[in-house]
């Protein structure tokens, strides 16, 4: 599968040149090679590259805010002109941050986008979660500079790269907007000559040559028209001409020298994490329980009731499902005496079975004597928070006279609690529809183990909870 080369523009201060660069770099980097796709999207909320390279006026439904919503990448392209592909830029990036779970999240999107050769990300002038996800995703981080405050920005570039062990050779510093006008008495002539020395003082690495400040190009962007111009076709008389096609050319070789390594990282680590977690899914299926844990009925041939209740002891020996009306009959009879058949039992079987669907259960077992248990009752939500408990006092029946012995108590011998005075704990889930194996799942199943991780404190200690036997 093909993957992308992305290229990420940054600098957090304003003013340095960075859309210039970006937009006009595509547009080199294209006449370079013609058959080289580009992409040029931004993380600004200004709309210069959609002027610059839209056909047509669009309806706003696709933009670049979707990247994080689900959105295929493939799918909010856009062809444009000069040959470049664009994503449409959004105002509203700022209220759709919460989309953005972690700084991976882009490089995940871009290395099973379908896109190939290049991509640009033009970010804004703040170290916010899309500058840092572009930063994350780059084989290359170029960093206009046109004065000190500018470069000493860069030490907030650098530290995140050391900060996700990324290297600090992906890093390159371009001198934007140089006067050559000015000129210095001494070894530096001039500032771009003084800001090379600074940057590489400091361990910077820096791109041959720079891109000078030029009124002919500020009129390229700025002008009665309103519209903008590239320099390629219109600025094909200035310095700036001739020091955009040198960048171009250091780009294009790195490019072709290296390929998409950051993609190729990604997507290696993303193969070997799902297997990781594919082989762990398998685990968790293989440990669970082929009968119901309940009445020991086998289960269906798919594996699993339809509608069933999965349940994992807290020290993880036991796991496995238990059937719905077996747990129902369960927990009515046991927890709290209804008669079977009665006209409140249907009524208690509803709304036990609706408010099971938003939260969790937790059965908690301690053997007080030879001849006396103690089981506590919970529902959690979905955060592990206790929202109500029930406490029950039961009496052992005897070791030959089992066969009327609570369900409960009969649960927990065959999850080994028979230990004397041994506190044992059950957590339970509501599973419906075609898949309920799917709790076992990574992303559900992280979610069962923070509930667990916070269930193995002893929340019979607590006071509140009356004591029915």
């Amino acid at each position: 599968m093909a993957r992308p080369y992305v290229i990420t523009i940054a600098c957090e201060k304003g003013g340095v040149g960075k859309t210039t660069l970006a937009t006009n770099l595509a547009i080199y980097l294209k006449g370079l090679a013609e058959d080289l796709p580009v992409t040029l999207f931004s993380f600004d909320n200004h709309f210069t590259i959609d002027r610059m390279f839209q056909l047509k006026k669009t309806s706003g439904n696709k933009h670049v805010g979707q990247l994080f919503s689900g959105s295929a990448a493939s799918e909010l392209v856009e062809a444009g002109q000069y040959g470049v592909q664009i994503i449409p830029s959004s105002l509203d990036l700022l209220e759709l941050q919460h989309q953005v779970r972690n700084v991976d999240q882009l490089a995940q999107i871009l290395s099973r986008s379908h896109l190939n050769g290049l991509v640009i990300i033009d970010t804004s002038p703040v170290l916010d979660i899309y500058t840092r996800s572009a930063l994350f995703a780059a084989d290359r981080i170029i960093v206009p500079i046109k004065d000190a405050p500018s470069l000493e920005n860069c030490r907030n570039l650098s530290r995140f790269l050391t900060g996700h062990n990324l290297s600090q050779s992906t890093l390159r510093l371009l001198p934007c907007l140089i006067d050559t006008r000015i000129h210095f008495d001494g070894p530096f002539r001039n500032s771009y000559q003084l800001l090379k020395a600074y940057a590489i003082n400091r361990g910077y690495r820096c791109f041959e040559g720079f891109i000078a400040k030029s009124p002919k190009v500020e009129s390229l962007v700025t002008n009665p028209e309103g519209k903008i111009y590239p320099i390629l076709t219109h600025g094909r008389g200035t310095d700036v001409h001739l020091q955009f096609m040198h960048l171009a050319r250091q780009v294009y070789l790195d490019y072709l020298q290296n390929g998409p390594v950051r993609m190729n990282e990604i997507a290696d680590q993303r193969y070997s994490l799902d297997n990781q977690l594919a082989r762990e899914y398998r685990e968790r299926l293989a440990r669970l329980q082929d009968v119901c844990l309940c009445c020991d009925s086998a289960t269906p041939a798919e594996g699993v009731w339809p509608d069933a209740y999965y349940l994992e002891s807290s020290d993880g020996s036991v796991a496995g499902f238990i059937e719905e009306k077996c747990f129902l009959d369960l927990i009515l009879y046991d927890c709290y005496g209804e008669q079977r058949g009665t006209p409140s039992d249907d009524s208690l079987r509803e709304l036990f079975i609706e408010s099971a669907e938003r939260s969790y259960i937790l059965l908690q077992h301690n053997q007080l004597s030879r001849d006396q248990a103690q089981i506590d009752f919970y529902r959690l939500d979905q955060h592990g928070e206790k929202i109500s408990g029930r406490r029950l006092l039961l009496k052992e029946r005897g070791r030959f006279g089992r066969q009327n012995e609570s369900k409960l108590l009969q649960l927990f011998r065959k999850i080994g609690a028979e230990e004397p005075f041994a506190g044992h704990k059950l957590l339970l889930a509501h599973r419906t529809g075609a898949v309920p194996t799917s709790i076992l799942e990574h992303q559900a199943y992280h979610q069962w183990q923070t509930v667990l991780s916070r269930v193995r404190v002893d929340l019979a200690a607590e006071s509140g909870i009356s004591a029915e036997g």
